[in-house]
């Protein structure tokens, strides 16, 4: 199923890997941002701006730099599920003390 949702994402994600729409304005998302490496950055700064250009201009990339379904990256989500557990341990810490 994860591979038909994946083939039918809008040309302008093509480019995208999944945790690069993650919501930035999410706290946790935040700081997991803050934890990345600089090159993880740079590499996601970069294809959101290519995306954002593309759809601006609207043309399409080629299909050779479409993100394939097997190259798609995991790279922030579990930075970002480890700072929602510490952020719960703390919250669940300072109600007991």
């Amino acid at each position: 199923m994860a591979f038909s949702v994946f083939r039918r994402t809008p040309v302008l994600c093509k480019s995208l890997y999944r945790d690069d729409c993650l919501y930035e304005g999410d706290p946790d998302v935040e700081e997991a941002l803050r934890r990345l490496p600089k090159h993880l950055i740079d590499e996601r700064n970069f294809r959101l701006i290519r995306a954002i250009q593309v759809n601006i201009t609207k043309h399409y990339l080629p299909k050779e730099e479409w993100t394939r379904y097997e190259d798609d990256v995991l790279y922030l989500s579990p930075i970002v599920d480890q700072v929602r557990k510490e952020r719960l341990e703390r919250e669940k810490w300072e109600k007991e003390h």
